[in-house]
């Protein structure tokens, strides 16, 4: 084949995929079985991140208990099953969420603690957080009462 012939061909089947695209699909008759629409896939969107690139929405929780320890060092560490992992490493990756090798838990930096709440909350567990006095994670806010002193120095 000459050069002008394989770009006359080229065009063509670029024409021809033009077509078939712009074609309407035909209609399903009323005599063939229909196939079914697959599910919805559970729990909440996905997002993408660094740990996450696809954006692939977390499953639904096998083990939704997820135990929150305000720390000294101002984190917040995460307890959950072994096998929710990647759950939280989707829903948390973004925030800035790591592994801790020495403490064998997840943490996250203790002003993204409202954001990871509502998120693990939305995705169906249930958390349940505490700081290391042992007071509850649910009213900390670092304006009123955080791991450090606000207010004028006497």
């Amino acid at each position: 084949m000459r050069r002008e012939e394989k770009i006359a061909a080229a065009r063509a089947k670029a024409e021809a995929m033009k077509a078939q695209r712009a074609a309407p699909t035909p209609a399903p008759s009323s005599a063939g079985p229909v196939a079914p629409r697959p599910a919805a896939a559970q729990g909440v969107p996905g997002r993408a991140t660094a740990v996450n690139p696809g954006g692939a929405p977390p499953a639904a929780p096998q083990h939704p208990k997820v135990e929150a320890l305000g720390t000294i060092t101002q984190s917040v560490e995460f307890r959950a099953d072994p096998s929710e992992a990647q759950n939280l490493e989707r829903l948390l990756g973004g925030l800035g969420l790591y592994r801790n090798p020495l403490r064998g838990a997840w943490q996250l930096d203790y002003r993204y603690f409202a954001e990871a709440r509502r998120r693990l909350e939305a995705a169906g567990y249930t958390v349940e957080g505490r700081d290391y006095l042992g007071r509850p994670l649910e009213q900390w806010a670092p304006h009123t009462r955080g791991w450090t002193r606000l207010g004028t120095p006497d």
